[in-house]
């Protein structure tokens, strides 16, 4: 066994792995930039081929309810990227890993996502004009990034959707950009392999809208998800960006209401191997990995194990 084998033996002997993915392309959309997180589907294999030698992979529903997660893996997919179905599916049917794929009614209903239409603007170099036309509009602390002050809870993501859509009516067309994401007319994967979860309707920040708001983007999404046909699903609900910032108890209040079973979150850390309760649903911490080489994803990894849990 290889120093690097020993080393994932060990933290599957320690946690369990919720693993966070969004884009899979090969070449990822150039007019989305550099800020998009992306794993090309080559990269995506090695991780997981490494990381099943220690851990057993199971679907996102076993992962939630295990009373006790060490040892297992769970490999979740947010956004519904079309390139997931067309360029990284193979990669987990050669290793037989499910999949959760983590959908928007909204861009599956040809909607560009806002974060996306926040990329374009950056890679265009339209910061400073969107700001000049906007800018004020924005609670922001000194020195944050356009980026960042566009997702901060104190703005309504409903009131930062408006300023962008404004914005980009008078730029050049995005070209394509319905491309980018699973279409409601197209065919999903009915695979055993592959479920599908709601991510809400639109990726707000679900913090930043009021308690009706928050209950239209749970419940329409999920009303959504059940009129997928011949398709496996998961009550699970991950939230839109999923930091601490990201929701409140209102959130979790409704979608328990709704009928989700758990929550995931997003805040890159790896959990112990105990079960942690946050109000009435379980909630399961994800790490994003990055385009790296498998020695610098363990890495990674231990150094963001905490064996509380929490």
């Amino acid at each position: 066994m290889s120093a690097q084998e020993r080393s994932v033996h060990k933290l599957a002997s320690e946690c369990g792995l919720a693993l966070l993915y969004h884009g899979t392309f090969a070449s990822p959309p150039a007019v989305l930039g550099q800020a998009l997180h992306n794993v090309a589907p080559q990269t995506l294999f090695r991780h997981l081929e490494a990381l099943s030698r220690s851990y057993r992979f199971v679907s996102v529903d076993e992962y939630c309810q295990a009373r006790n997660r060490k040892g297992l893996a769970t490999v979740t997919v947010d956004d519904g990227y079309q390139c997931v179905p067309d360029e990284a599916f193979r990669v987990f049917e050669a290793l037989q890993i499910p999949l959760a794929i983590f959908i928007n009614g909204a861009f599956m209903k040809g909607k560009l996502f806002w974060r996306d239409q926040v990329r374009v603007i950056m890679e265009r170099g339209r910061t400073q004009a969107f700001e000049a036309r906007f800018g004020e509009t924005f609670q922001r602390d000194p020195g944050q990034s356009f980026y960042r002050y566009t997702k901060d809870p104190r703005n309504s993501s409903i009131r930062v959707c408006e300023m962008l859509d404004a914005f980009l009516e008078d730029e050049a067309p995005i070209e394509g950009c319905t491309g980018f994401y699973t279409q409601q007319t197209q065919k999903l994967l009915a695979h055993p392999l592959v479920s599908y979860g709601s991510h809400s309707l639109h990726h707000y920040v679900l913090s930043s809208l009021s308690e009706d708001e928050q209950w239209r983007e749970i419940d329409e999404n999920r009303r959504f998800l059940k009129t997928l046909a011949r398709v496996q699903k998961t009550s699970v609900f991950s939230i839109p960006f999923g930091g601490d910032r990201d929701y409140n108890d209102a959130t979790v209040r409704l979608a328990a209401e709704a009928g989700h079973s758990a929550m995931l979150l997003s805040r890159g850390v790896v959990q112990g191997g105990s079960v942690q309760l946050d109000g009435r649903l379980p909630m399961i911490d994800r790490v994003m990995p990055r385009d790296v080489k498998v020695a610098d994803l363990i890495l990674d990894l231990q150094t963001r194990f905490n064996p509380s849990g929490h």
